[in-house]
């Protein structure tokens, strides 16, 4: 599992170097916040991950929680709704790793 974990990881960020989490929320919010109410519903984060997500890396995603796994770790209060104040209150599992970190970078191009 390791391995392929590591492979992943370079997979889907080569070179990458670590994000801090404040960087990290900015640059998803700034790509996946279409109306900039603040917030980023499923409906624009399922926007955001289907027009960034390379169609070969879609997979990895899903099997790994996908959505549902970003509302888990990132919705503190589960209104269906992220904002970046959850985001930091949820240090535990909110863009925790560098790798989470990176990756946002990488898919948001940012």
């Amino acid at each position: 599992m390791f391995l392929f974990l590591f492979l992943l990881n370079n997979a889907l960020v080569p070179g990458a170097a670590c994000l801090s989490k404040e960087s990290a929320i900015q640059c998803f919010y700034t790509t996946a916040d279409a109306n900039k109410d603040g917030g980023v519903s499923v409906e624009e984060l399922t926007s955001a991950i289907a027009e960034h997500l390379p169609w070969w890396q879609y997979q990895a995603f899903h099997f790994f929680g996908g959505i549902d796994q970003i509302l888990k770790d990132c919705d503190a209060n589960e209104d269906g709704i992220l904002t970046a104040v959850e985001a930091v209150a949820l240090p535990e599992s909110c863009l925790e790793t560098c790798f989470k970190r990176s990756a946002t970078k990488h898919v948001f191009d940012c």
